[in-house]
């Protein structure tokens, strides 16, 4: 009787998802990168989540972007999209990136991973000022953060 019970109880147990793949859980969520570059950023480290046009306004503001860039930021829908600006502010040699490399959604929490590149100590970087940023657009939720 003892087994029968421990057996009904595995198979019980066995039937419940502990993780399903919803549209609340989504892994590998969509986002677009609108403009990057390694000069032309801000000098200081800063991850923003801008939610209005007004913000996005202001937070590009001195930012050196290509016209179509530009335009696209003009279409976004704040009412389903935020924008991100992530920088990884002032070098004094190349070789730095920074970018988006996974947006995964779950629930009301939006987690963004940041992928930033340094230079390893003997590759050949430009001998110049760089900083680098990028702006990408990712579907509006509660909670934003950055890993």
């Amino acid at each position: 009787m003892k087994y029968i019970t421990i057996i009904l109880a595995a198979l019980f147990f066995s039937n419940c998802e502990s993780t399903k793949q919803t549209q609340d859980n989504n892994p590998n969520a969509n986002f677009e990168i609108i403009a990057q570059s390694d000069y032309g950023g801000k000098e200081t480290k800063s991850y923003e989540v801008i939610k209005t046009q007004d913000e996005l306004n202001k937070s590009i503001e001195g930012l050196q972007m290509e016209e179509i860039a530009m335009n696209k930021m003009k279409s976004i829908d704040f009412n389903k999209q935020v924008v991100l600006s992530l920088h990884s502010g002032l070098h004094n040699t190349g070789g730095y990136s920074i970018g988006v490399e996974n947006v995964e959604v779950n629930g009301t929490i939006t987690y963004v991973t940041v992928k930033t590149t340094t230079p390893n100590a003997d590759e050949p970087v430009t001998m110049a000022l760089t900083n680098p940023f990028c702006i990408a657009v990712i579907d509006k939720n509660e909670t934003i953060i950055f890993k």
